[in-house]
């Protein structure tokens, strides 16, 4: 886990003094393991973590972790209870939960800290100008919910010059002079994901929430130039058999691979059951002996298959690398960019059901 923690204080050096980490660890931790991970950070001092289910915070609770947990999309009626006995901090996301809550809590005779979300402009989750100004007159002088952060989310932050970016920060800045016109000061303003930590450092405030950095991916490509991050997840497999395949006959389901020339193939044990992606037919590649090799044909269930004719003495049983390794041999960019999708989605899948092995 070197990795990750390498990747956490490559964040942070871009960070001034005074701005607070809470590391989104959702959906397994993008993954790569919530409990593993979510102990690595811990030891790193993060402030808290961010997430998105009761669940999660059941796991981290009972797995001792007692600092802030952030549920970051919001919550429905039936976590209320939760939220109160496990001390969770939950997202407004929408009026109607501020309401809930507040009637929860006096009914309790409890308090529990909010972060408001805004909507500036990604039109997901969030408050507009309307329903903040009457949140602001539930939470005014309001002891049963504390105001702590204020809160929204950018549609492109990787991309700092897009007038989407623009007037967004400038939104949620007028939101900000709304709440402080209501006599009301959240200690955490927070703004930026992995995106915004790179590449708006004005943005940056009380509180930053990287997830995909933290697991060694560039939001984009101009983020190389500025921190070393190294991939988190590598992902081996072995080699199951190996066949010839003669010029003219074909591979697999469709078929959608014919051999023009005499090749050697690598059938591999894993597919898009296990995680890999059946959009990686025929685009996706791995590394072995030194070399990227294709894979060719089409990814089935249980099964991906590898041209490795110009890898001398490979053998049933040899390992090869299909997602990271050191000096980041089959980049996660790369190889989602080839898939058609994004880090998030190869992390989320090829964790879903691997063995994770964890080292330091």
């Amino acid at each position: 886990m070197k990795a990750l923690r390498n990747n956490l204080r490559a964040l942070k050096g871009l960070l001034g003094p005074k701005t607070v980490v809470l590391p989104v660890i959702k959906s397994d931790a993008y993954g790569h393991g919530l409990l593993p991970v979510a102990r690595v950070l811990y030891e790193e001092g993060v402030y808290g973590f961010g997430i998105s289910e009761i669940t999660e915070a059941l796991e981290l609770r009972g797995a001792g972790f007692k600092g802030p947990l952030v549920l970051l999309s919001g919550f429905e009626k039936a976590w209320l209870p939760e939220i109160v006995r496990l001390r969770l901090t939950p997202v407004i996301t929408d009026l109607w939960q501020l309401e809930i809550l507040n009637d929860f809590l006096r009914l309790k005779d409890k308090s529990c800290p909010v972060h408001v979300k805004v909507n500036t402009g990604m039109n997901r989750f969030g408050l507009g100008e309307k329903d903040l100004q009457k949140a602001l007159k539930i939470l005014k002088d309001n002891r049963y919910l504390l105001l702590e952060g204020l809160m929204s989310h950018l549609s492109c932050s990787e991309r700092p010059q897009d007038p989407l970016t623009r007037n967004q920060i400038e939104c949620f800045l007028k939101m900000e002079k709304l709440v402080r016109g209501a006599g009301l000061r959240p200690r955490f303003r927070h703004l930026v994901n992995s995106g915004g930590i790179i590449f708006l450092p004005e943005a940056h405030f009380e509180l930053v929430r990287p997830g995909l950095a933290l697991y060694g991916a560039y939001p984009a490509q101009g983020a190389a130039h500025k921190l070393c991050l190294e991939p988190v997840m590598t992902f081996w497999a072995r080699i199951l058999s190996i066949r010839e395949l003669p010029p003219g006959e074909s591979l697999g389901y469709g078929p959608t691979y014919t051999a023009l020339t005499r090749r050697r193939v690598a059938l591999v044990p894993v597919g898009y059951e296990d995680g890999y992606l059946r959009s990686l037919s025929n685009r996706g590649f791995a590394f072995l002996a030194g070399k990227r090799i294709p894979v060719i044909g089409a990814i089935s269930m249980k099964c991906l298959t590898l041209d490795v004719t110009e890898v001398p003495r490979v053998r049933p049983g040899d390992k090869v690398l299909l997602l990271g390794g050191r000096g980041r041999l089959v980049p996660a960019e790369e190889l989602a960019f080839k898939a058609g999708t994004i880090c998030y989605e190869l992390f989320c899948a090829l964790g879903s059901k691997a063995v994770k092995v964890y080292k330091e």
